[in-house]
């Protein structure tokens, strides 16, 4: 997503387009407001590089040797597919940020194949299109 793009995503969030910023550091803060507000964190968990926004880790996967642990990998996927369907747009979204595009680990064998518009609809029916927006707009890359 380009600034100009990321400008019109803020926007239709509600915020001043001036105020967008795709920083690390601005996703970062967008992403942990994400995880505490939907419960996500026993998805996802902070790694071995740090406090910012790479730091924030899919549990079950050990980052230092890159594996998955397949118990706790069977957990994610349980604790996943018992959310609401926004909260699992959310967790997805992030997921499919995170692998900067689609996923065959953590979200195989899940519900993670909304229509677009099922899935704004519905993000918008429980009242967090704008946070999924701004999270999209601060996205500086992984």
């Amino acid at each position: 997503m380009d600034p100009a793009e990321a400008q019109l995503m803020s926007a239709l969030a509600g915020d001043c387009p001036m105020q967008n910023e795709q920083t690390p550091a601005a996703f970062n803060v967008v992403l942990h407001e994400v995880l505490f507000q939907h419960c996500l964190r026993n998805l996802f968990c902070p790694g071995a590089s740090g406090n910012h926004h790479r730091g924030i880790v899919p549990t079950a996967y050990n980052e230092r040797t890159g594996e998955i642990d397949a118990d706790e990998m069977a957990r994610w996927r349980a604790d996943f597919r018992a959310m609401v369907p926004e909260r699992q747009i959310m967790a997805a979204t992030i997921i499919w940020l995170y692998q900067c595009g689609p996923d065959s680990t953590w979200l195989r064998r899940v519900p993670c194949t909304w229509p677009a518009t099922e899935a704004l609809h519905c993000l918008r029916h429980a009242g967090c299109l704008s946070q999924w927006l701004r999270l999209m707009a601060a996205y500086p890359g992984w």
